[in-house]
């Protein structure tokens, strides 16, 4: 954690620790200037799917109303989705279709934070087999969850509903074990 200025005002930031990027394996895969209107679509490909990964991407608005990027996609619609609504202005997680969430009724749900910042929307997402980190922003905003989801679900998807959204730029690495 630290203080930086954001948006004119000091804002307490984190980040993840800086030895992740020592995990990172030497050949990211990368997309630049896709457009997105009204779909779903793998973000980067095979070479992005996964079970744990380092995403940075970074978005420009459009005209959607909402977009983001679907994370452990698979069979039967299962899916976490990091979300920008551009109504209500707020990044949201959504875990109620990650896979198992039926043991809590308080399990599923969707948190909210953070607000564009000059037109564009950055994340950068940490994905690991049962967690997702998503980092909204230069760090002012975190969002950490436990996720369930199949094994098999190892697909990550970018998305715009209702209009269209240009991702600027993803960069995704598949992560080694910290275990080794």
């Amino acid at each position: 954690m630290a203080l930086r200025t954001v948006g004119g005002s000091i804002r307490l930031t984190s980040r993840p620790v800086n030895s992740v990027s020592s995990l990172r394996q030497p050949h990211a895969v990368t997309a630049s200037g896709v457009t997105v209107k009204s779909a779903s679509k793998t973000l980067i490909g095979p070479a992005a799917q996964g079970k744990a990964l380092d995403i940075e991407a970074t978005f420009s608005l459009k005209d959607a109303e909402r977009f983001g990027l679907k994370m452990r996609t698979g069979a039967n619609g299962e899916e976490t989705v990091i979300g920008y609504d551009t109504t209500t202005k707020e990044l949201y997680f959504d875990r109620t279709h990650s896979g198992a969430v039926d043991f809590n009724s308080t399990f599923p749900g969707v948190r909210t934070a953070l607000k564009a910042e000059n037109g564009k929307v950055k994340l950068r997402i940490l994905v690991d087999w049962s967690s997702l980190e998503v980092f909204g922003g230069s760090g002012e905003v975190s969002i950490i969850d436990q996720i369930f989801p199949d094994p098999a679900s190892r697909g990550e998807q970018v998305f715009a509903e209702n209009g269209s959204v240009k991702l600027d730029k993803a960069v995704a690495w598949h992560l080694d074990s910290a275990h080794k």
